[in-house]
């Protein structure tokens, strides 16, 4: 039991040091191979990689929208198409219902016999 506790607590105190060790407070690159990303005053990034991956998002995002636009418009189609075809049957079996209603005139086929 006391085995686990101490390799549950290592473990954790492990995962909490290599986070602690990614976190970077300052604005000053970490190494001088590295470089602050590059942005101008309106917020948009110079760099290709950036830029395509905003107009991807952008291009998702349009596509979502246009999907979803879609989607209600064949909701409210097909609940339409619903509808008038509940209407139909009503009628129609309406307009069965008062065909049986009336009295068939009796047929002299059976007479003759």
């Amino acid at each position: 039991m006391k085995t686990r506790q101490l390799v549950i607590t290592a473990a954790l105190l492990a995962m909490t040091g290599g986070a602690m060790a990614q976190q970077s407070t300052t604005d000053v690159p970490a190494s001088p191979g590295m470089v602050a990303p590059a942005s101008t005053a309106n917020g948009v990034s110079s760099d290709p990689y950036v830029q395509k991956r905003q107009s991807d998002a952008d291009a998702k995002a349009d596509y979502k929208a246009q999907k979803k636009a879609v989607k209600e418009q064949a909701k409210a189609d097909k609940k339409a198409a619903k509808k008038e075809l509940k209407a139909e049957k009503k009628e129609s079996t309406a307009e069965r219902n008062a065909q049986l209603a009336q009295p068939q005139p009796k047929s002299d086929l059976n007479k003759g016999q």
